[in-house]
């Protein structure tokens, strides 16, 4: 049995520090690239007597803070436009009359929205309709089962698995405030009775009474998500990753779905 020690342990690593996440990585690159983007312009106004426009210094300080990104801090691949445009943007932004107030809802609107992204490296992914059939699919025809989404986002999944099952408790556990709140209306106004929408962290939730856990996450997290299956999941139970395989372990099945992105779903026996 696992120590608490050990647990704790594995739940920090999914967890990364303020130093590791992404958001202070990007915060810091733009500081970077900022320093020798405007050194550079400043040291070519004194030597050569060429004044480098704003524009084209904040490109480059978006293009220092991109490369910087992607090789030193190890963000991953989708920053690098994001990275670029940061610089410019701000100072077109800057430029409109545009309230404060518009630049401030908007800030907080996405915090909600992409809250994960920011804390633990997960984007907000959602699961399509044919991707909802084919776990339908794989659910066990016991009366009573359970399933879990971890990390159900709208609760798209959660409610359509509902109704499709109604002999079957289906669960989501999101930790996004925006996302939860939609989700926790969408299954009050429309969604079955055997639905359920749970706020939290489900790093802080014990996996032992699911028959099926479902997870679309992202590379970053998981190994600690192994990790927590093998301690807490019971033998015969099934974990459903979309997309992103778990190391070290190798899948007894992955279905390829025929859908625009093919996606893939990896099936792990407990």
């Amino acid at each position: 049995m696992a120590t608490a020690h050990q647990i704790d342990g594995s739940i920090s690593a999914a967890r990364p520090s303020w130093r590791r996440a992404p958001l202070f990585r990007v915060l810091l690159t733009q500081a970077v690239g900022a320093l020798f983007a405007f050194t550079g312009a400043f040291a070519g106004a004194i030597w050569l007597g060429q004044t480098a426009p704003l524009f084209v210094v904040l490109a480059v300080q978006g293009i220092i803070a991109a490369r910087l990104g992607e090789r030193l801090f190890r963000l991953p691949r989708w920053w690098i436009p994001i990275q670029m445009a940061m610089p410019p943007a701000a100072a077109l932004a800057s430029s409109l009359a545009v309230p404060a107030w518009i630049y401030l809802a908007a800030f907080a609107i996405l915090t909600l929205v992409f809250w994960n992204a920011a804390r633990s490296r997960v984007p907000l992914y959602l699961t399509n309709d044919t991707t909802v059939m084919a776990l339908a699919a794989l659910l066990p025809l016991r009366p009573g089962a359970r399933f879990v989404d971890l990390g159900h986002g709208f609760g798209g999944t959660v409610i359509d698995l509902a109704r499709v099952r109604p002999d079957m408790r289906i669960e989501g556990i999101e930790s996004a405030p925006l996302p939860f709140l939609v989700s926790w209306a969408r299954r009050l106004l429309t969604g079955p009775v055997n639905a359920h929408m749970i706020y939290g962290d489900f790093w802080n939730r014990s996996l032992a009474p699911y028959d099926v856990v479902y997870a679309f996450l992202s590379p970053a997290p998981m190994s600690a998500l192994r990790d927590k299956a093998r301690r807490e999941m019971t033998p015969g139970s099934l974990l459903i990753s979309n997309s992103f395989q778990i190391e070290d372990r190798a899948a007894y099945e992955v279905k390829t779905l025929d859908d625009g992105r093919r996606t893939r779903l990896y099936l792990y026996k407990m």
